[in-house]
């Protein structure tokens, strides 16, 4: 979704209050996000966590 909606790593890292590498690693699956993080992008995306 955020490569569809042209957007940035360092956008959604941003958005959510952390490193683009860590945010990297959990695109990457390397790390767990955190439900705090889900929630922030699900608002951005105006979507649901459950459609996340």
């Amino acid at each position: 979704m955020r490569e569809e909606r042209g957007l940035t790593q360092q956008h959604i890292a941003d958005l959510i209050g952390m490193h683009r590498s860590n945010y990297s690693k959990i695109e990457n699956g390397q790390r767990e996000i955190s439900v705090t993080a889900i929630v922030k992008i699900a608002q951005h995306f105006k979507i649901t966590i459950d459609d996340y």
